[in-house]
């Protein structure tokens, strides 16, 4: 993708119709978005009784469609936002950072990691006893976190803390963060 395969004519017909990543092919399938590809693999690969496929119970789905929403509409858009001012503006030349854009991000991470930090007060994971798709969502940008300088905003919320060292010790994520170290 270096050579910008993904803004061609045919990737964006076939592929993803935005010229973006991630994009996922499984035979004649095309899927884009990460969300999708995750909920895709987690239907088609995971056992009938796992816990990180949606739940099927109505108020379950709704806990889980609600953490997903706020991981996607609040989390992800937060740090997204602070990462490009403090790190992806400068390496594409796009200027210096808007300090007034990050501190408003970086006030509306914490927002969200305040709420947080109060559903884990009273449960291990964020829609409840058992680790779902939704808090693994959360997994690339809490690894990215200390090069944003931003992990004490993790650290000084206990419950936020425990719940990220319980995702982060997971055995499929330290094979991920092997490979991104390799």
């Amino acid at each position: 993708m270096k050579r910008g395969e993904h803004k061609t004519s045919d990737f964006i017909r076939d592929v993803h119709p935005f010229g973006k990543l991630p994009a996922f092919e499984d035979g004649s399938l095309h899927i884009f978005e990460s969300r999708a590809i995750c909920r895709y693999l987690v239907a088609k690969y995971a056992s009938p009784d796992s816990v990180m496929l949606p739940p099927t119970k109505l108020e379950d789905i709704a806990s889980f469609e609600q953490v997903a929403s706020v991981e996607s509409s609040y989390f992800d858009t937060s740090i997204f936002k602070i990462a490009y001012e403090k790190m992806f503006k400068q390496f594409f030349g796009l200027g210096e950072a808007d300090t007034a854009e990050m501190r408003k991000s970086e006030n509306d991470l914490k927002e969200v990691l305040d709420y947080y930090d109060q559903v884990l007060a009273s449960q291990r994971y964020l829609t409840g006893s058992k680790v779902s798709l939704v808090d693994l969502f959360h997994l690339p940008w809490l690894h990215f976190l200390p090069r944003l300088g931003i992990e004490d905003e993790i650290l000084s919320r206990k419950n936020v803390a425990v719940w990220c060292e319980r995702l982060e010790q997971r055995a499929t994520w330290c094979k991920v963060v092997q490979v991104i170290a390799s």
